[in-house]
Parts: structure tokens; C-alpha cells; sequence
């Protein structure tokens, strides 16, 4: 309890300086001209993106975070690639039809106010985390309170498979998310966090 506690209060700091919490002010297609991935390096960029669709992979470097050295806030985008996070980011209200990717030292992805729903797979794999108010680190984080886009419940959604192997940082799931594939959870030295939110319709393989 002393836990989401701390988180949420940590969160709202957040929340109240950033752009998650609202809904966009309208809906487009952002172009994104040119053969490679769009890669997000600031807050700005983020903001730019909000209710556009992303026809494109999209990629959030190491060491990326807001100025006061937060997580980067991705609200209500449609991205049909993959997702890549090897910086710090907070999803709100996303649709992404690809795979999602969290990897390397000191990334992280938390899921926050709106529902995200994931398309394909998602795997947090060899990281480190962050500090999200609690004990040791957490490297994902879903702190889901309210329905995204087209959604009548607050369940944030994998319609594959959930993978989190060999991080260092925990797994915090408190809030309602729910995985139509199956669950791994193996080769990791933090103790899960909290799963009291996480239900999985697959197979769940845990070591």
C-alpha cells in the first residue's frame, strides 16, 4: 500500500506539469517524411505527435527524458510500427499495432491516466529502471486509471504476448492490464512489484 502510495503521488507532480492528461485538441496524420524511424529526443517532439497517426517505427533513445529529468510523456498517438524505449517514457491513451520494446540501462515505460492498447507484443528486457517512488527501481510501470480512445473500460491492453526477462529494475502493475497472449518472467534479480492488475489469458511461464 505504501507503495502505489508514493508512486501516485509522484506521478501527479508529473501529471499536473505535463500533457497526459488531457485529450488532444485535435486528431491528423503526421507524414514523417523519409525512410527512417521518427525518433523522439524531447518533450517537444512528444507534444508534436499527440493525436497523430505515426505511419512509421518510432524510437526513444537512451538518456532521453523531459528537462527536469522525468520521463517524456507519448499521449494519445496512433503508431502503426514498433514501438523502441531505451530512454524514460509515459504512454497515455496510445494505440500502437506494433511491437513495443523497453531495453537497456535506466529505461523504463510506464502506462498512465488512459488506456494503451498494444496491437502486438511487448517485452521489457535488460533494464535497469527507474525510481518511481517506491522500493528499488521499476522498469514498467502501469498505473492505468481511465478508458483510452474507443475503450469503455480502464484496462490498458496486449493483444499478444508480455515479456519482461533479465531486468534489474521491478514490475509494478497495480492497475487494471490485461494480456491476451502469454506471460514470461524469468532471469530478472528485483522482486515483482505488485501484479495484483496483470491478468493473462495465455501462458504464464515464471521463474
Amino acid at each position: 500500500m505504501k507503495r502505489i502510495i508514493l508512486t501516485v503521488a509522484a506521478l501527479a507532480a508529473i501529471i499536473t506539469g505535463g500533457v497526459a492528461a488531457a485529450a488532444p485538441a485535435m486528431a491528423g496524420t503526421n507524414a514523417n517524411p523519409g525512410n527512417g524511424a521518427v525518433v523522439i529526443t524531447s518533450q517537444a517532439q512528444a507534444d508534436a505527435l499527440s493525436g497523430t497517426t505515426i505511419n512509421k517505427n518510432v524510437d526513444v533513445p537512451a538518456g532521453v527524458t523531459r528537462a527536469d529529468g522525468s520521463p517524456i510523456w507519448l499521449s494519445w498517438a496512433h503508431i502503426t510500427g514498433n514501438v523502441s524505449i531505451e530512454g524514460n517514457v509515459f504512454m497515455a491513451g496510445n494505440t500502437i499495432d506494433g511491437n513495443v520494446t523497453v531495453s537497456g540501462p535506466g529505461s523504463f515505460l510506464g502506462l498512465s491516466n488512459q488506456a494503451s492498447h498494444f496491437g502486438r507484443n511487448l517485452t521489457v528486457q535488460n533494464s535497469s529502471g527507474i525510481y518511481t517512488g517506491g522500493p528499488g527501481t521499476t522498469s514498467f510501470g502501469n498505473w492505468t486509471q481511465y478508458p483510452g480512445a474507443g475503450q469503455t473500460a480502464a484496462t490498458s491492453q496486449v493483444d499478444g504476448s508480455f515479456t519482461f526477462i533479465n531486468n534489474s529494475g521491478g514490475l509494478y502493475s497495480g492497475y487494471p492490464m490485461h494480456v491476451t497472449g502469454g506471460f514470461t518472467y524469468s532471469g530478472n534479480t528485483s522482486p515483482v512489484l505488485d501484479r495484483s492488475g496483470l491478468a493473462v489469458s495465455g501462458q504464464q511461464n515464471i521463474s
